[in-house]
């Protein structure tokens, strides 16, 4: 038994298993001939911590990350990049190099820098530039250039997806598929000798934040644009296509596994949390601000009042909020015996914030405990935020004279990221099919154990689904 995984990064289980199914024959064939259905990411929906998760069988408490970006400790706004190194917990390549059976790992999101398996690798869209060391072994790199026509034409990832061009973005988003496609196909004639080869398609992610409101007529934003109408769907036909291509190259003994470490979902506003902070008396500042900036920088300007500072919060998509703990932040004024009166406080504001016309909305609150466990939650949010349900996104600037928003300093976005990916397993031995419920991301690695008649370590979060 072999395991071949794709990762469609932002897959939304509404649009593949229902609004487009029978557009995607792919798709469609191996959910109709296996197992399928929604499959619960972390909290937070995000792909740094979603895919290590899906791939260690761990909370995310374990390691520590709820975002693409993470606060040093001893910290506010030093912040880090994620990246391989700091994860500290073991993915499946690990466990399966210690057994010496081989890995292929092409385009993981958090394999930058790329480590040492029996196998090889090729690192994702954090990879910094292309001139990287993104490839085990190193000599794989020359390789991999020569497969797409030297370093000027290898595409690490389409950047600044928010502010350009819808029409350009989806021609570079359909040749950023056909690339990696290309080097997929090309590791799995070149290297045919392995146990698990897993790679992970970004496109889809990058496409939704900015063609959703194309295709969706229930979006507020919504543009009647016959070119783009159909260019978000167009792309998942393109991924369907490319994958049937590819799974004609592995042997009939293949398990296959298609999965998303996150959905999407319209997104209709965002809250500016640091200006409700702000309001309601939470977040201080020496003098008011008069243009927008990041919290970031108005610390940097000396702006933020941290002696009388109860909490802030971070996040673009969800809202994330820190309790200004005495012991545990600089300049902490909240005392660990009121830690849990003012954490319950905010809860309570942020819970029941309404739409900007009065409109109730289905806001859900994570406390750090009941969203995490593990050795490095005492890094993760006190407060975890979805508003509407992630309908609405989150906005970590100050000085925009309201608590509601369209964008952020990045830009503006069509769409949030859902709390459910998708899941289809296509079993050879047939120990599984038809729809199943109760999946969650951990759930994913012990999955793939099992189907490598491999025996999942006891200290795991998730459970296989054989």
């Amino acid at each position: 038994m072999r395991v071949f995984i794709l990762g469609i990064d932002s897959a939304e289980p509404e649009l593949v298993f229902n609004k487009w199914r029978s557009g995607l024959p792919t798709l469609n064939q191996l959910a109709s001939e296996g197992a399928w259905g929604k499959i619960a990411s972390t909290v937070p929906p995000i792909t740094c911590p979603a895919w290590p998760a899906s791939l260690s069988g761990l909370n995310p408490g374990w390691f520590g990350l709820y975002d693409l970006r993470y606060r040093k400790p001893g910290s506010y706004f030093d912040f880090g990049i994620v990246n391989s190194r700091i994860l500290g917990v073991d993915r499946v390549w690990d466990i399966l190099t210690r057994l010496n059976k081989r890995s292929n790992v092409v385009f993981v999101p958090v394999t930058y820098p790329p480590s040492k398996i029996n196998g090889v690798m090729v690192s994702s869209f954090l990879t910094p530039t292309v001139k990287s060391p993104f490839t085990y072994p190193p000599g794989l790199k020359d390789e991999i250039l020569n497969v797409v026509g030297g370093s000027d034409k290898y595409i690490i990832d389409v950047y600044d997806y928010r502010r350009k061009d819808p029409k350009q973005l989806f021609e570079e988003l359909s040749a950023k598929t056909e690339h990696d496609f290309k080097i997929i196909r090309y590791l799995l004639k070149k290297y045919p000798d392995w146990d698990f080869f897993m790679a992970v398609i970004m496109t889809v992610d990058r496409a939704q934040h900015t063609l959703w409101k194309f295709f969706d007529k229930e979006h507020p934003r919504y543009v009647d644009d016959p070119e783009l109408k159909d260019g978000l769907y167009e792309l998942h036909r393109q991924i369907d296509e490319e994958l049937a291509k590819t799974l004609e190259l592995l042997p009939k003994d293949t398990a296959i596994i298609v999965v998303s470490d996150h959905g999407a979902k319209r997104m209709f506003y965002r809250i500016n949390v640091n200006e409700v902070l702000i309001r309601e008396g939470y977040l201080k500042l020496k003098k008011d601000v008069e243009e927008p900036m990041s919290l970031r920088m108005a610390d940097e300007k000396g702006l933020i009042d941290w002696n009388n500072t109860k909490a802030f919060s971070l996040g673009a998509y969800i809202a994330q909020v820190f309790i200004n703990l005495e012991g545990r932040e600089p300049k902490g004024i909240v005392k660990p015996s009121e830690y849990e009166k003012v954490r319950d406080e905010i809860a309570d504001i942020l819970k029941s914030i309404r739409g900007p016309n009065g409109e109730r909305l289905d806001n859900r609150v994570f406390l750090r405990e009941d969203a995490y466990r593990g050795s490095k939650i005492d890094r993760m949010p006190d407060l975890t935020v979805y508003f509407d349900n992630l309908h609405y996104g989150a906005n970590e600037a100050i000085g925009l004279k309201s608590i509601y928003s369209l964008e952020t300093v990045k830009g503006p976005d069509d769409s949030n990221h859902g709390e459910n990916g998708i899941f289809i397993l296509k079993d050879p031995e047939e120990r599984v099919r038809g729809n199943i419920k109760g999946l969650k991301l951990e759930d994913l690695m012990p999955t793939i154990l099992s189907l490598l008649n491999i025996k999942t370590p006891d200290s795991i979060d998730g459970k296989s689904i054989l």
